[in-house]
């Protein structure tokens, strides 16, 4: 016996896990129940293929920026550290990072900007010199001159907070794959 759970009547189940019982009333509580369940269970397959979603974006990001931030070593291999002036020669080759002059986590807009990363070394780049940004605009102006630093200034502001979509993360990572692959071919010939 069970207990039917909309009108509270005792009732011989016919169907395994029966909550209601057969009468009209409760036939119609009952369908208005499944409708309500099956809703709750999509909205609850809805907010974890969200997660998932925004998990494999940030994941997506992520692998993005490793690709464009060795597409940027790589282009700026033979230049020294943008804020501080030392090399490879002095520091070693694994020494130094893409750094962003506008910081990809105020900027997120920035993030994938070449014009707003370059080649630095890990010390200017560390958490104690935070980007060394004083020096890296001095770098700047006299690699590019001033016009380039106003030009960087004009978009960040427009730039400030940016959400990528997949596909431009993906188009993003495979841009960067092609031109990360010419440059080292060119480099290496």
């Amino acid at each position: 016996m069970a207990r039917c759970i909309h009108c509270n009547i005792k009732f011989k189940p016919k169907y395994f896990l029966q909550k209601f019982c057969l009468v009209d009333a409760c036939v119609d509580a009952s369908i208005k129940y499944a409708l309500n369940f099956n809703s709750e269970k999509e909205i609850k397959k809805r907010v974890e293929k969200m997660k998932v979603e925004v998990e494999g974006t940030n994941l997506l990001e992520k692998a993005s920026r490793k690709i464009f931030q060795q597409w940027i070593r790589e282009r700026d291999k033979y230049l020294p550290c943008i804020s501080c002036g030392k090399t490879d020669i002095q520091l070693g080759p694994n020494s130094f990072d893409a750094g962003h002059f506008f910081s990809a986590e105020r900027f997120s807009g920035l993030i994938f900007e070449e014009t707003n990363v370059h080649k630095q070394c890990k010390g200017c780049n560390g958490v104690n010199m935070h980007g060394n940004l004083a020096e890296y605009r001095k770098g700047l102006v006299a690699r590019y001159g001033e016009d380039y630093i106003w030009e960087l200034e004009s978009i960040s502001n427009e730039n400030r907070v940016y959400k990528y979509q997949r596909s431009e993360l993906i188009d993003i990572a495979n841009k960067y794959k092609m031109k990360l692959k010419a440059l080292q071919a060119k480099n290496s010939a």
